[in-house]
């Protein structure tokens, strides 16, 4: 099976990678960044692209011998939008390179596509940044893939390469109080970003039909 995944520098894009090339079943694993994941392996193959607004010529910059014909798709996607620069960017990111992505996979008849989203996503929210979460699933969903896998963890922990301060605090608050909480309830808190990698390579190998949503308190 061949993986195309986008977002690989990413905290759980990060982990993700690695399992792909562990993995025996994975013959290549394509990953699609601004940045090179720095990392030697026969199975990889890196598509370095300046902007995300060329996603949608990810194929003609790869080549006519290697087209990404992956079975199976894979979106880490992410973006704050202090690291932005303005919701206006946020948005060129986290909806419309994901959506861009998420039609290559629909050209390629993917087998699966596995979406990292986030637990409030809500087109109706109040928060922007869940508008533009649950704007960004409602726009894959009508792509109608074969099989969308919709992963909606809590906060994200892991060593990241990207400092974010909000997200470190609140990390340092609610780990130690998560231990003290049952499990299903601690899910709710926060999300190991390599559980979330290793469930959504189990996830898209054996991949559901339709939309199949899986949220925080179930990773």
């Amino acid at each position: 099976m061949i993986a195309t995944l986008i977002g690989g520098t990413g905290l759980t894009g990060s982990f993700l990678i690695r399992h792909l090339l562990a993995d025996p079943a994975i013959t290549k694993v394509v990953s699609i960044s601004r940045k090179s994941l720095q990392i030697s392996d026969a199975k990889l193959t890196e598509v370095l692209i300046s902007d995300l607004a060329e996603l949608p010529l990810i194929q003609s910059k790869i080549g006519t011998e290697s087209q990404i014909d992956g079975d199976l798709y894979f979106c880490c996607l992410g973006t704050t939008i202090k690291a932005a620069g303005s919701q206006a960017n946020f948005e060129r990111v986290d909806r419309d390179a994901v959506v861009a992505f998420a039609k290559t996979a629909k050209a390629q008849n993917a087998t699966s596509f596995a979406l990292v989203s986030a637990m409030g996503a809500n087109a109706r929210s109040r928060f922007f940044y869940n508008q533009v979460k649950g704007r960004t699933e409602n726009d894959v969903q009508a792509l109608g893939l074969r099989s969308l896998i919709i992963f909606r963890p809590a906060l994200l922990v892991g060593p990241r390469r990207e400092f974010r301060l909000t997200e470190k605090i609140a990390a340092k608050t609610l780990v130690p109080l998560s231990h003290l909480l049952p499990p299903r309830t601690r899910k709710s808190l926060i999300t190991d970003a390599e559980t979330l990698a290793r469930r959504m390579l189990a996830e898209a190998k054996v991949p559901p039909p339709g939309v199949h949503l899986i949220k925080a308190k179930d990773i």
